[in-house]
């Protein structure tokens, strides 16, 4: 069985055998992005470490990188595949290197370097569309790159510009001046007709059966921010990723990626401190989402972020902290043992890979205990607003309440749900969604 370090040291060999030069790993903070962290394993950080490091006069570069994205917080927990930290190894050719040799090579590196079952793969493709107010047309050149490969018709899947269309965000404060841009193709592992949602279930479902974990990019353009008009590029340049832990749950058959060797441990040690509390989908939501947060906590602090506040990173690394500590009250852990250990047991799962995370244990003690006091005096403000709610209308608070109290008075939406289910109050998830897409609009 494959462990999920392996998994990165046979993507970086694979593509090293066909003369890709390797790079070092950008650090998660990159002074390219001032004001948040290094989100994806992309173009920031082969352009900074090319210029940082030099480069040999090769097109051609592979690396491993660590990669965080505060976006997908909200997933974690509800999802079996997301989490905010993840290793993103990449290989990248900066020349016109053919949609079918991209392919090709990925499809070797999926069925014969990692070994995953080629009759359960899937893929999908740009079907054309509209993307930043310009119409792309269909990616022929894919579909047939995959027909060649052998891939019966019905695996093969065209999806929109959602999907299959990549356009690079606009920077900090939108000051990129040009956007790259390019379709891409997806890799889907199938997990199998008990998962379907449907007969009609196809790779871009999000049931659950299909699990994404690769995909090429196909960059041949920018999209000028000032003028709005398309440019090719005059060096157009393809990308091949994995997400080494999707891989390593598809390897070790694994139904989440919280059960593989790297984040079992983590979730494991966390269950020893929860005093045989009741297993349900809250709980089980928790152990999984408190052994995220700390693990990118611990990665981002190894790697230099500040204590917790109120600027871009700050404000990140403080929503990571009273993420930790709202699951922590909700599995009803009060040990002072608990943090310490579950620090050490992250340091001791990744001490192979990533040494330096020990320099990051007491910094990162240290944040927690100096948050947990002003996160105490919120709860407790915000505990008497519930309360207050609760007993003048002697039924659930409405959901523009709910919203009010998660975004005026800093209640955390996991502590409001165990409040209420406490009380045998039902929440209504999609009544909440619906008022806090409107909060901004709700008067002060």
């Amino acid at each position: 069985m494959m462990n999920s370090l392996e998994v990165g040291e046979r993507f970086v060999r694979y593509y090293q055998n066909m003369g890709f030069e390797l790079l070092p790993s950008a650090p998660l903070l990159d002074p390219s992005i001032p004001m948040t962290f290094v989100m994806s394993a992309g173009l920031v950080q082969v352009e900074t470490a090319l210029d940082q490091f030099g480069h040999s006069n090769g097109d051609s570069y592979v690396l491993r990188q660590k990669c965080f994205r505060h976006f997908d917080l909200d997933s974690v927990g509800k999802s079996n595949v997301h989490l905010s930290l993840f290793e993103m190894p990449g290989a990248f050719t900066f020349r016109s290197n053919g949609k079918a040799t991209t392919i090709q090579q990925m499809w070797n590196l999926v069925t014969k370097a990692l070994e995953i079952t080629p009759d359960r793969l899937w893929v999908s493709y740009f079907a054309g569309g509209i993307k930043g107010d310009h119409p792309f047309p269909r990616d022929i050149e894919t579909y047939q790159a995959w027909q060649q490969i052998g891939l019966p018709e019905e695996r093969i899947v065209a999806l929109g510009p959602d999907d299959n269309f990549w356009m690079q965000g606009g920077g900090i404060d939108g000051q990129e001046p040009n956007r790259k841009c390019g379709p891409n193709t997806e890799l889907f592992f199938d997990r199998g007709e008990y998962w379907r949602c449907s007969a009609e279930c196809r790779p871009g479902c999000r049931c659950g059966r299909f699990i994404e974990f690769a995909n090429s990019l196909f960059i041949f353009a920018e999209v000028d921010e000032e003028t709005g008009t398309l440019q090719l590029m005059d060096r157009p340049f393809n990308e091949t990723v994995i997400g080494t832990e999707r891989v390593a749950m598809i390897l070790q058959g694994k139904p989440s990626v919280f059960e593989i060797d790297c984040l079992q441990p983590l979730v494991n040690k966390v269950q020893f401190f929860c005093n045989g509390l009741e297993t349900n989908d809250l709980t089980e939501r928790a152990k999984q989402t408190i052994s995220d947060y700390i693990r990118a906590l611990l990665f981002l602090v190894a790697d230099g972020a500040p204590p917790p506040g109120k600027g871009g990173r700050q404000r990140i690394v403080k929503l990571l902290i009273r993420g930790a500590l709202t699951q922590q009250r909700i599995l009803g852990i009060s040990d002072s043992a608990f943090l310490p250990e579950l620090i050490d047991t992250i340091i001791a799962t990744h001490s192979e890979q990533y040494p330096e995370l020990a320099g990051g244990r007491q910094s990162l003690l240290d944040y927690f205990a100096s948050e947990r006091v002003r996160f105490e005096e919120t709860l407790q403000r915000g505990y008497r607003q519930l309360e207050r709610m609760i007993q003048t209308d002697q039924r659930a608070p409405s959901e523009d309440q709910i919203v009010d109290l998660v975004k005026r008075h800093g209640v955390p939406l996991p502590l409001i749900e165990a409040v209420l289910r406490q009380r045998g109050i039902a929440f209504q998830e999609r009544a909440y969604q619906n008022a806090l897409a409107k909060w901004p609009e709700l008067p002060a």
